[in-house]
């Protein structure tokens, strides 16, 4: 009310660089502008104002009642705009490097068949969760007309920046537990082990660090030659033999017999 007074008082004496500093210090105390203006044309102090929120939304806490005494820094409204939200996704750290700031991302929710949601990446998280062993990535997204609910579940596609390199179907690499092998054609219709080192993998196909080159032909289903892992040293063994070599594996000698076959000496 005080300073009410003062700013009236200077508007009266016509004291423009006294009218200039009260009215300042009503806007420091984030009174409105309008309710200044409004004081001016009134001309008499009040014993209350009006408090707008910072931002629109929906009040989903209430801290206050009315005639409760507050003091600085006290929360009288959580106030939450839905009209963007926050999708915290889940990265592997594996592919955590290929994700960042700006990152675009596609977005849909289960409870809400056929829609999709598009925003970017607006945060990584430092902090990787040692349990999961995933990085969280911040994407936010419009929520105009209230669709999306906090809480929801969401799957989102991010389109990472892409790199040229070589590529092969998931089903082409045969994992034995220690190495990673693909078939590839000798260039005469026959096939021979190749050990590689694979990469990023995808959803139907798997990078090709080290091993192959651009234009090798592979067997596009390795595991068509085993029923399990325990056959992939006699699938290996016969691949050997078609070429007419002998292999050595596991203390196991192998040579060329009758009808072509491995025969244990």
């Amino acid at each position: 009310m005080s300073a009410q007074a003062e700013y009236l008082l200077a508007r009266r004496l016509k004291d423009d660089t006294l009218a200039a500093s009260a009215r300042s210090r009503l806007a420091l105390w984030d009174i409105p502008s309008d309710q200044i203006d409004s004081l001016e044309t009134r001309g008499s102090v009040t014993r209350t104002l009006l408090l707008r929120a910072p931002r629109s939304g929906a009040v989903t806490e209430k801290m206050v009642i009315e005639g409760q005494a507050v003091k600085a820094g006290d929360n009288l409204f959580q106030i939450a705009d839905a009209r963007v939200l926050w999708v915290d996704v889940a990265i592997f750290e594996q592919d955590a490097a290929s994700v960042r700031v700006g990152t675009a991302a596609t977005t849909t929710v289960d409870a809400l068949s056929g829609r999709t949601f598009r925003g970017s990446v607006t945060f990584i998280y430092p902090q990787l969760d040692e349990k999961t062993r995933t990085l969280t990535a911040r994407v936010a997204v419009e929520n105009g007309d209230g669709a999306l609910r906090p809480g929801m579940y969401a799957t989102a596609a991010l389109a990472t920046a892409g790199r040229r390199g070589v590529s092969v179907p998931l089903e082409a690499v045969l994992p034995t537990g220690t190495k990673d092998i693909v078939f590839v054609n000798r260039g005469d219709g026959r096939f021979m082990p190749r050990d590689v080192r694979v990469g990023l993998r995808g959803d139907s196909l798997v990078e090709i660090v080290e091993g192959l080159k651009p234009g090798d032909e592979v067997v596009a289903s390795a595991t068509f030659l085993l029923d399990s892992e325990s056959n992939l040293a006699a699938a290996i063994q016969g691949l050997m033999l078609q070429m007419g070599m002998g292999l050595n594996m596991g203390g196991m000698q192998t040579g060329k017999g009758e009808g072509g076959r491995g025969k244990r000496q």
